[in-house]
């Protein structure tokens, strides 16, 4: 069987979704301790010193289209293994089997996942475009050369708009289930799970994946909101 034959199979794809998605968690990593410096109070120097340096270098310039290509096929191949499971099994159970076949979090995967995938369509129309392609202010910090754009005040700005923080903090939530599950399921479709690591698999999963990283973005907009 030929590679590209193989990436049609369940478990081609199952693989894909689970390399796609450790690569992805390793991005929200870095992508919440940059915006950790959001709630520096320091005028927004060492965020929008972040941002010109992320948005400059040609390298994370090129990891970043990568990443968006990533997203979209993660998406993607996690869309299509949903719909072949339906299709194979168009007839719900008539009494509910439990857990034994699947968990509640694996149920609404792609319901959590669609939100999410909405959530970062909105979240990239509404700061990486304008970074980008917008009309954002410049602003000149002493000693640090030329102007950077001040992306720090458009955050600002816009995380006094009400519905927008909402917005976030359920998009959060569609982040936290999905990594609950998600990051468990990618160890056991590689084979990585064992029963002396599936405890600290899962505590990784669920604490840090799963809770304290999406709490830690849902708590940027609130924080500005109210501060």
């Amino acid at each position: 069987m030929k590679w590209s034959q193989f990436f049609d199979t369940s478990i081609g794809k199952k693989l894909l979704v689970g390399a796609t998605g450790f690569f992805l968690c390793s991005f929200v990593l870095v992508h919440l301790a940059g915006n950790v410096q959001l709630l520096y109070n320091d005028g927004g120097k060492a965020f929008n010193s972040y941002a010109a340096f992320m948005g400059h270098n040609s390298l994370i310039q090129f990891i970043a289209w990568g990443l968006k290509i990533v997203i979209l096929l993660h998406a993607i191949i996690a869309l299509q293994l949903t719909f072949s499971n339906r299709k194979a099994r168009p007839v719900k159970y008539a009494i509910n089997p439990g857990n034994q076949t699947s968990s509640w979090f694996s149920r609404q995967m792609a319901i959590m996942g669609s939100i999410l995938l909405i959530f970062i369509i909105i979240h990239l129309a509404d700061f990486w475009w304008k970074f980008h392609f917008g009309n954002v202010p410049t602003i000149n910090y002493e000693a640090t050369g030329e102007p950077v754009k001040d992306l720090y005040s458009t955050v600002q700005f816009a995380f006094k708009e009400g519905w927008l923080v909402a917005l976030y903090v359920i998009g959060m939530i569609g982040l936290s289930f999905h990594l609950i599950h998600g990051f468990k399921s990618a160890f056991q479709t590689f084979g990585l799970n064992h029963v002396k690591y599936n405890g600290l698999i899962n505590f990784i999963g669920v604490w840090l994946f799963g809770i304290l990283i999406p709490i830690g973005f849902a708590a940027i907009p609130v924080v500005i909101f109210f501060k």
